[in-house]
């Protein structure tokens, strides 16, 4: 399993030279040239981006990948790991996966002059725009990122210098490229993050014609969620040189200490633990009353829920049934909102149209926190269908306001 990202100093390509960040206190992100290690972000020019569909949903995809790559001539290089991938879309028995690799003809010039304890792809430490694409520009070269719902489908650096109408010319080629594939639907917003010509935004709003082109400041990075787990070849091999070096000081002082120390250290091994389990059972003794109180507080907060929480208002619940009431075709007759049930019951003018609205009900997400049971409609003597739901809630996250 890939574990979360717990470093708080990282460096980022800039527009012109190489960003450092420090993560406050607060957890806020904010420029420091006095960072010395962390997160480095890797430019988009040093990776190759390949996007593709993979049977399986739920099993591990790291052997498609690697295989993947092996098709476009990349091989594993010792402890290097040169490849990432992450899900994007889930469909059926499918799953798309978006996938980044390092370049084989794209040097490593500039990754290694940061002490870097992780590295990371500059477009996953972005907050990339949902169903979108943003546009910015890293180390002298631009770059274009779309997303598909809220994870990153595939990330380039365009061959075109400045951003003008060729540049926006050169993203609706990839675009349909990407489209060509079944890889993304019509992207909602557009997201400038760097300067650009006078034609550029005007070409893209004409090309994509349902997208609202936002012309806005990049904003700040930050590690990704899940760290990626690359290893660039250099690194690798420079760690396993320094770890080989380190290890035959380490046998031999090991050697020479090792008679002496062992009973040294195991009294104080045993003196620690005596002494840390004194000192847990006092900190939790004391910790007591407090988690009693919050334990009364939780309670108290269960018993108002359906007074506080805008989503349990029976007029809300009302509201959102209704929402996916068709404009013609299906009746509501009954409902009802009882303690941890909600029911619901009408006809529909054909047996088509009680499935398609009894399909919405099932999959709305706002009415997730229930749990349906869903008959099959009856049919009267004048075809109509009469139909019923019974949805019983289940638990859940509570509401931000507990």
């Amino acid at each position: 399993m890939r574990k979360p990202q717990t470093h708080t100093e990282l460096c980022f390509p800039g527009e012109t030279a190489r960003e450092y960040w420090v993560c406050d206190q607060q957890g806020f992100w904010k420029q420091d040239s006095r960072a010395s290690g962390g997160v480095m972000g890797v430019e988009t020019l040093l990776f190759d981006s390949a996007p593709f569909w993979a049977a399986g949903v739920d099993a591990p995809q790291d052997e498609a990948v690697a295989l993947r790559w092996e098709a476009f001539g990349l091989s594993g290089d010792g402890d290097a790991r040169s490849w990432t991938y992450w899900p994007v879309l889930r469909n059926d028995q499918r799953v798309l996966l978006g996938t980044l690799a390092f370049a084989p003809d794209a040097g490593e010039a500039g990754i290694d002059t940061f002490q870097a304890l992780a590295f990371e792809p500059s477009a996953r430490m972005l907050p990339l725009p949902e169903s979108g694409l943003a546009v910015w520009c890293e180390l002298g070269r631009h770059v274009a990122a779309f997303t598909r719902g809220t994870e990153l489908l595939h990330v380039t650096t365009l061959a075109s210098r400045e951003l003008d109408a060729d540049a926006a010319l050169e993203i609706r080629d990839v675009f349909a490229a990407l489209q060509a594939h079944g890889f993304i639907e019509d992207l909602e917003t557009i997201h400038v993050w760097t300067s650009c010509g006078a034609q550029f935004v005007p070409q893209l709003a004409c090309l994509f014609a349902n997208a609202a082109v936002l012309k806005e400041s990049r904003p700040s990075p930050r590690p990704p969620v899940i760290e990626s787990r690359l290893v660039p070849a250099s690194f690798a091999r420079r760690k396993k040189d320094a770890d080989l070096k380190q290890r035959r000081v380490l046998v031999f002082a090991a050697l020479t200490l090792a008679y002496l120390g062992f009973f040294a250290c195991w009294w104080l091994a045993l003196q620690w633990r005596e002494s840390r389990a004194g000192s847990e059972e006092r900190e939790l003794a004391a910790l007591q009353p407090g988690i009693e109180r919050v334990r009364e507080a939780q309670a108290r907060w269960l018993e108002v829920e359906a007074a506080i929480n805008p989503d349990l208002y029976p007029v809300e619940l009302f509201h959102q049934i209704v929402s996916l009431l068709p404009e013609q075709g299906v009746r509501l007759r009954e409902f009802q909102v009882e303690e941890g049930r909600l029911i619901v019951k009408g006809e529909a003018t054909t047996v088509n149209h009680a499935l398609g609205f009894r399909d919405r009900l099932a999959s709305c997400a706002a009415l997730s926190r229930y749990a349906w049971s869903l008959p099959v409609p009856i049919i009267r003597e004048d075809n109509r269908a009469e139909f019923s739901a019974e949805g019983t809630a289940h638990g859940e996250v509570p509401h931000e306001s507990q």
